[in-house]
């Protein structure tokens, strides 16, 4: 910590890291936020071209350098989903272990959860927030019982003494609640943000909402909450820079994978003012020099998880095709549509079993929530893609029971349910296999996946063995390895 500056959690009686550089007498008050949002992968992306922690770890060193008061903040999706972080290491899932190890190393001030946190264990999740050398603000988040999380807050109140006196700065935290598991409790977001701000009062010179919510919910408080100086906030994977509400509250969001991260400045201007806010967003690419001690650490885990995979007979690093449009893996395109990469996936399964009439797959199985770009696909993409792996299965069903399927599947649209189908369609009312309406006394011969068989899939508890109109099932090979073959295919 500088000798210049210091940061006290004044509700929390807590110390946290605060990164400072002096400044010249000439001007004002400015704090600076380095912030960013949803992140999935601690090494670049795009083939190397984009994003990458040990860059980010530069940026914010060249950044303390040269301001006065820097606080690094992350808007929530960093313990999962990742393809890292499902690799088994000492017998156990990193689960995010890496990424709270390597946020650490970069020296993140303050965290917001993300909906994908809860994609953990409860065991889990404690644990990354054990290790957790940030802060984490949590307005709206508490166990079952009602109780903080240890390790998180309600609130804080960030002391920064500058040569015109102290600001304070007031910070609150607000989730989503997209995911919601049962050892997990959410309060209404807005609700929360009135509670805190109304406690916080006159005392502070500025209110920062580190959220995790929808830009619509981001500029709902906005426009409720005038006290609210900025947002900075996650959850879209793709920048936003608005001003909404009465003061026109800015509302900043980077790119997933630190593709792009916002540098905010709030500067105080003499005789009491509110504090004018800048923002602009800075672009990661391969131009930007790593960190060597962040990138020893990225080096670390990254050997810890090939070494996983390719105990499972996957190379991560390997090169597998170039593809000449965007793969879309996002939940809100996967569980609700149909497009390239969910045509590609169930394509690839149908291709595993000789003869099948149809591939099913459901959307939940991609767990990526990103988009692979136009370029160089490795196999750590289709990892990412498809962390869970399993077998593609062959089994046959009657005309009867893969209509029923289908129309669930279809049903099941907006959740991990959502079923995508190659070698049938829907034309109005009725499914076609083949062109051709599907013959209810007929049996066809499906491809699909191990977990669809199990009865575990949303309004598919009746979809396992036992079912009268389903047929023995006979395992093939892990769906990332016929996924594999299916791009070089192409």
């Amino acid at each position: 910590m500088s000798r210049y500056f210091l940061l006290l959690l004044a509700l929390t009686g807590c110390a946290s890291g605060l990164a400072t550089s002096p400044r010249s007498p000439e001007s004002g008050p400015t704090v600076t936020f380095l912030h960013f949002n949803d992140i999935y992968e601690i090494t670049p992306v795009a083939g190397g071209a984009s994003g990458g922690l040990a860059r980010f770890a530069t940026i914010r060193r060249e950044l303390v350098a040269s301001s006065s008061t820097v606080i690094t903040t992350l808007g929530g999706d960093y313990l999962s989903p990742s393809a890292m972080g499902l690799a088994v290491v000492d017998g156990q899932r990193l689960a995010g272990r890496q990424m709270v190890a390597t946020l650490n190393a970069v020296g993140v001030d303050w965290a917001v959860l993300g909906n994908h946190e809860f994609d953990l264990r409860e065991s889990e999740f404690r644990q990354r927030l054990s290790e957790s050398r940030f802060r984490i603000v949590a307005s709206n988040v508490t166990d079952s019982a009602g109780n903080r999380f240890h390790g998180t807050v309600r609130n804080g109140i960030m002391r920064v003494p500058t040569r015109r006196g102290e600001l304070r700065i007031g910070m609150i935290g607000l989730t989503i609640n997209s995911n919601r598991p049962a050892w997990v409790r959410f309060e209404d977001p807005m609700v929360a943000a009135r509670r805190e701000i109304a406690e916080f009062g006159d005392s502070v010179d500025a209110i920062v909402a580190l959220t995790h919510l929808t830009l619509a919910q981001d500029q709902l408080l906005a426009e409720a909450l005038p006290a609210i100086t900025v947002i900075l906030g996650g959850h879209e994977h793709e920048n936003h820079v608005v001003r909404r509400g009465p003061r026109f509250t800015p509302i900043i969001k980077a790119d997933a994978n630190v593709r792009t991260v916002a540098v905010v400045t709030l500067t105080w201007p003499s005789g009491g003012a509110a504090p004018l806010v800048q923002s602009n967003l800075r672009v990661l690419d391969s131009a930007i020099a790593e960190s060597p001690d962040v990138g020893r650490e990225v080096a670390e885990w990254v050997a810890r998880s090939d070494a996983a995979y390719r105990a499972e007979g996957l190379e991560p690093g390997a090169a597998v095709a170039t593809i000449d449009e965007p793969l879309d893996g996002r939940e809100a395109v996967v569980r609700t549509r149909p497009g390239p990469l969910t045509a590609l996936i169930a394509e690839a399964l149908r291709r595993e079993v000789p003869g099948a009439d149809v591939g099913v797959m459901n959307g939940g199985s991609i767990r990526i929530d990103d988009v692979i770009p136009a370029g160089v696909v490795t196999q750590y993409d289709v990892i990412r893609i498809l962390p869970f792996g399993g077998n593609v299965v062959e089994t046959t069903m009657t005309g009867s029971l893969l209509d029923r399927v289908l129309t669930q599947g279809e049903a099941n649209r907006g959740s991990g349910g959502y079923l995508h189908a190659a070698g049938a369609a829907r034309e109005g009312t009725r499914w076609l296999v083949g062109g051709v309406p599907i013959d209810r006394a007929r049996t066809y011969r499906v491809a699909t996946t191990d977990f669809l068989l199990t009865g575990r899939e949303t309004g598919l508890d009746w979809l396992k063995p036992g079912n009268p109109d389903l047929g023995p099932v006979q395992p093939h090979r892990d769906i990332r390895v016929a996924v594999i073959e299916m791009l070089r295919s192409r």
